[in-house]
């Protein structure tokens, strides 16, 4: 006769003690990777304001009617429209609820360049573009303060002042100007979305600003996109703020 030789598998204590060493490596392994893809996220999100601010830098030493259109404002004092920045690059008064659960969004500035604390500084925003995909967009409903009503597909102009220097930023990118809900896209990678400030709507839209009181200072911003105005949330070039 033949014999069966008796086959021993695990036992209960050997398959916990499997499952504990996976769990212990993960443990390890998991907030490693999270913290590369972070990093990796960041860099690109640098390198892509990067690309933005030099393009704008471009137009404005190449073109004088966009450079003159570009400061419109500056020549404008009774017409500012502008937001506050605190010194580490982030917007005063982010979107978010109050404590009453009305939505509140960045701090917009109307004939005045005062700001709240010493150390802040106001700035204007001239162009926008929303990344190449977000799940909140294309609503008209301007009455509902959680949707974006605008999808700028391409670049746009914050105030038709601006609308030369847009279109010759265009023209640097060989694009259209101003093309909103529409597949025909400008592909930009959306801005770093991690939020720490409280805000409650997606980081969705490039914008190109500068500092009032410094024009020279081009900055390269993320917003939100709140209600379909610009939402400044942080500063990406070329002072990065202390979120990226």
């Amino acid at each position: 006769m033949m014999k069966h030789k008796s086959v021993k598998g695990f036992t209960l204590v050997e398959m916990i003690v499997v499952i504990a060493i996976i769990c212990i490596l993960l443990a390890i392994l998991v907030p490693s990777i999270t913290g590369y893809v972070n990093l990796a996220k960041r860099k690109a999100n640098l390198a892509n304001a990067r690309t933005i601010y030099l393009v704008t830098m471009q137009t404005l030493t190449t073109n004088d009617e966009a450079s003159k259109a570009f400061y419109h404002y500056k020549t404008k004092n009774n017409m500012i429209c502008g937001y506050e920045s605190t010194e580490e690059g982030r917007a005063v008064l982010a979107t978010t609820k109050n404590e009453n659960g009305d939505v509140i969004h960045s701090k917009q500035l109307k004939n005045t360049v005062k700001t709240s604390q010493e150390g802040n500084y106001v700035f204007t925003v001239v162009a926008r573009v929303d990344g190449v995909s977000h799940e909140i967009g294309g609503t008209n409903t301007r009455n509902d303060p959680h949707k974006i009503t605008c999808g700028y597909n391409t670049w746009s102009w914050s105030n038709s002042n601006y609308q030369p220097f847009v279109e010759a930023l265009c023209g640097e990118l060989d694009m259209k100007a101003n093309v909103q809900k529409s597949t025909d896209a400008y592909n930009i990678k959306m801005p770093y979305t991690l939020r720490d400030d409280g805000g409650t709507h997606p980081v969705i839209r490039w914008l190109i600003v500068y500092r009032w009181n410094e024009p020279e200072k081009v900055e390269i911003w993320a917003g939100d996109g709140y209600k379909g105005e610009n939402g400044p949330v942080y500063r990406a070039y070329p002072e990065k703020a202390d979120i990226i």
